[in-house]
């Protein structure tokens, strides 16, 4: 599900079974405009190739815990996609 900032949905894609929700956006084949600003989650890595102007939070290794900084980028980033969150969960 593609949502925007004001809480419309601009696409949905459906399929019968399990596959991971960033191969039915590869598939959808969705064009974004480049100066559209996606902002996903860290599961999402690949989409940077698809899309120059994308958002992804900060990852932390299993040995070191993230430094401050990247936790306050990472806050940012999830409150910008709470709405996102929300339209699925109604």
């Amino acid at each position: 599900m593609v949502v925007n900032k004001v809480g419309k949905i601009i696409c949905i894609s459906f399929v019968n079974g399990k596959r991971h929700d960033f191969r039915l956006f590869k598939a959808s084949r969705l064009k974004l405009d480049s100066e559209i600003k996606v902002v996903v989650d860290a599961g999402r890595i690949g989409i940077v190739k698809l899309h120059v102007n994308s958002v992804l939070p900060i990852k932390c290794s299993e040995k070191k815990s993230l430094p401050k900084t990247a936790e306050t980028f990472n806050r940012g980033v999830l409150s910008e996609r709470v709405l996102n969150e929300q339209i699925i969960g109604f």
